[in-house]
């Protein structure tokens, strides 16, 4: 037999074992992380009821896309001068004080103990900014619908570092009912001390999530954050907006203020708010 003979008999078994019996099969356990707790924390300057949230991440292979809450936990929020308020559970993994009204200035301290684990969280309540002008202009869009450019007007101070969320909502729904996939997020870092205008668009209901009929009232809030809380909802953004192709790199999780390894936000902001009728 010659050597050239023998050498591509030796390629073709190395090739046929490859291809069947010498393959290696890996198991990839996608089922084994640990769930993460999950805490969103709101205190405003409002008498809105002061709400802390609390939940725990599924697993990969979960049916539900409902995540457990988590009850029975320890919550309390304090002000920096020592003041403290322990919130009741209103109902499961939802824990409110209704009399809780965050003050200008101050910084807030979030404390949660839930089997027998600590987490805590600080943010600083901003002075609020008001909104100067709330107005609406009816659109022509490219595929014949009508929509409304809703534009909010309001002057940042002179002061630098200042963070602001704007949350819209139609009717008596709940906040980010309208675009509630998006956050619309604001820094003075380009516009200091200067009059800001911003636009949010919305469409003539046809059966989608955000759209609007004519005559309905749409609220408007202008909400006053720290950094802390700017940089959670950015970051949100970025995910929501990410490739979600199959070969898209799995996201990071939002930024937090929250210790202990903890996911989600606590957030103590100062709001105004203005209505307008959709003519």
């Amino acid at each position: 037999m010659s050597s050239l003979r023998m050498h591509t008999m030796l390629v073709l078994t190395v090739l046929l074992c490859t291809l069947s019996s010498c393959q290696k099969i890996v198991s990839i356990d996608l089922n084994a992380a640990a769930p993460h707790m999950v805490i969103e924390g709101n205190i405003t300057d409002q008498h809105d009821t002061a709400t802390v949230v609390i939940s725990k991440t599924g697993t990969y292979f979960s049916s539900s896309i409902n995540v457990p809450p988590v009850s029975h936990a320890i919550v309390t929020i304090t002000d920096d001068l020592g003041k403290s308020d322990t919130l009741k559970e209103a109902w499961n993994g939802t824990y409110q004080s209704p009399t809780l009204k965050g003050v200008t200035g101050k910084r807030y301290t979030l404390n949660v103990l839930s089997e027998g684990i600590a987490y805590s969280a600080v943010s600083y309540m901003p002075n609020k900014v008001l909104i100067d002008s709330l107005y609406s202009i009816q659109v022509q869009e490219r595929n014949g619908g009508i929509g409304y450019d809703i534009y909010v007007m309001f002057k940042d101070p002179a002061e630098s570092g200042n963070f602001y969320r704007i949350r819209p909502r139609v009717n008596s729904l709940p906040p980010d009912s309208i675009n509630g996939a998006r956050n619309f997020l604001y820094t003075d870092k380009l516009a200091n001390g200067t009059e800001i205008t911003e636009r949010i668009g919305v469409r003539i209901h046809n059966g989608d999530r955000g759209t609007v009929n004519v005559g309905d009232t749409i609220t408007v809030d202008l909400l006053s954050i720290d950094q802390a809380t700017y940089d959670y909802y950015r970051t949100l953004q970025a995910i929501r907006s990410s490739d979600q192709s199959a070969t898209a790199l799995s996201p990071a999780n939002p930024n937090t203020n929250l210790t202990n390894g903890s996911l989600g936000y606590f957030a103590a902001y100062a709001y105004d708010s203005r209505k307008i009728i959709l003519k």
